[in-house]
């Protein structure tokens, strides 16, 4: 994990001591996928407050289309962080794969969604 504060000065944090994060990942809306474009989103909640998330579509790292947001701390004393991944109606209407990949020191975690998978309304 590298973080930036002020200038540039970078904290890299190594150590394996911190427990994968846990992630949901969650599909458009019905009322989205009506239009050209949708949006998946990943929620990550880990017990620090940083994480790097990236996504995956069809095995390829994707660089457009992503908004992540900072971390925000919740009751229980962990953080969650949310991605959202616009996306193509028609791609997601083709049954491809969208992998959130989320990385915390030496620990990643992946989600993988696709429309087969999930319940129609």
């Amino acid at each position: 994990i590298t973080v930036a504060f002020g200038q540039g000065t970078k904290l890299i944090v190594t150590s394996s001591s911190f427990p994968p994060p846990v992630l949901t990942v969650f599909p458009p809306s019905s009322a989205e996928l009506q239009s050209n474009t949708a949006t998946l989103v990943c929620l990550s909640s880990q017990s620090v407050p940083f994480a790097d998330v990236s996504w995956v579509s069809g095995g390829s790292p994707v660089s457009s289309g992503i908004s992540t947001s900072t971390a925000v701390q919740k009751p229980d004393q962990t953080f969650q962080i949310s991605s959202y991944l616009a996306i193509q109606t028609s791609d997601w209407n083709m049954d491809k794969v969208y992998t959130c990949k989320v990385s915390l020191g030496s620990q990643t975690s992946e989600k993988n969604i696709k429309k087969s998978n999930c319940p129609t309304e």
